[in-house]
């Protein structure tokens, strides 16, 4: 039976201890919104195709970072006092979202290493690698959905209760450490990936000499480390038992960590050249061509 009697800890004194905190970790938020609204709607303009996953990848980072803020957006970042609903809505959206964005960054580096495949052998991703594609986009997604109703059902159906510093959060640890897990187990096939990635382009040293690949491999090198980064804190969170001040200071600065990723995302995947260009036109220093022979970073090429 579904119970009601779920509450919000009236933690405006604790929220008051954690002000500065609390004002740098939105306004990282708030950085990565908007950077990765401006990159994705700046794609869509630019002449270089680029592959759904790319899209996804900012789409997750979108979702991520308004999970955050939804009691910000409401006025209630500072006063510790959000209504049950709003908690209710975010604590669900935040276990959700970070497994998405890494589900979404996974598909991303493995669609990326199927493109560099496919361009040292020569050969067209099309068949079985089509059908992986279609997995790719779609699986963030279902684990998206099945764990946001995991995480409201158990608030539901237990005496749910919330703590608010930064954002709503369920003192029930349960959910929090199937997100802590299952991004940890998202983030290790992702520096798997980017090794084999590092060790192809080794194998093929000829390839960093062309502008564009060394671009990706620096790009892909450093995001690397922030997948490294946000393992380490997803195994920090999920063997953080106890809900106390000590452990209230650890979270906080966990989180901030965190909140430095999808600006990280932003400074990383959303500034080639061709985005720069239609952000900032005065930076324009040559044209672009409409339509490159290859950009092995995003776009699937038939090659013959």
């Amino acid at each position: 039976m579904v119970q009601t009697s779920a509450s919000v800890d009236p933690s405006s004194e604790v929220a008051i201890h954690f002000d500065s905190e609390t004002k740098l970790f939105n306004a990282l938020q708030l950085m990565g919104l908007i950077g990765s609204m401006i990159s994705l709607v700046t794609a869509l303009f630019s002449s270089v195709p680029r592959q759904a996953t790319w899209y996804n990848f900012f789409v997750s980072w979108i979702v991520y970072c308004t999970s955050y803020l939804l009691i910000f957006f409401a006025g209630h970042a500072y006063d510790g006092n959000p209504s049950l609903s709003l908690c209710l809505a975010q604590s669900s959206l935040n276990h959700a979202a970070s497994p998405f964005s890494a589900a979404c960054a996974l598909a991303l580096v493995i669609q990326l290493y199927l493109n560099i495949q496919a361009t040292l052998t020569r050969k067209s991703i099309r068949g079985t690698h089509y059908y992986w594609h279609i997995v790719l986009l779609i699986t963030p997604y279902v684990i998206f959905v099945v764990l946001m109703i995991e995480s409201l059902s158990l608030t539901l159906a237990t005496n749910a209760k919330f703590s608010s510093i930064s954002y709503c959060s369920l003192e029930n640890p349960v959910p929090g450490k199937i997100t802590a897990a299952l991004v940890v187990v998202l983030v290790v096939p992702i520096l798997v990936v980017n090794l084999l990635i590092y060790l192809s382009f080794r194998k093929h040293s000829s390839f960093l000499l062309e502008r564009n690949y060394m671009s990706m491999f620096v790009r892909v090198s450093i995001f690397t480390l922030f997948g490294l980064v946000s393992a380490i804190v997803g195994l920090i969170f999920f063997f953080l038992n106890q809900i106390d001040t000590n452990s209230r200071k650890v979270r906080v600065g966990m989180n901030i960590i965190l909140a430095i990723i999808p600006v990280a995302a932003v400074l990383v995947f959303g500034t080639h050249k061709d985005l720069l260009n239609l952000v900032w036109p005065f930076r324009r220093e040559e044209p672009l061509p409409p339509v490159p022979k290859i950009h092995v970073e995003y776009v699937i090429e038939s090659m013959e």
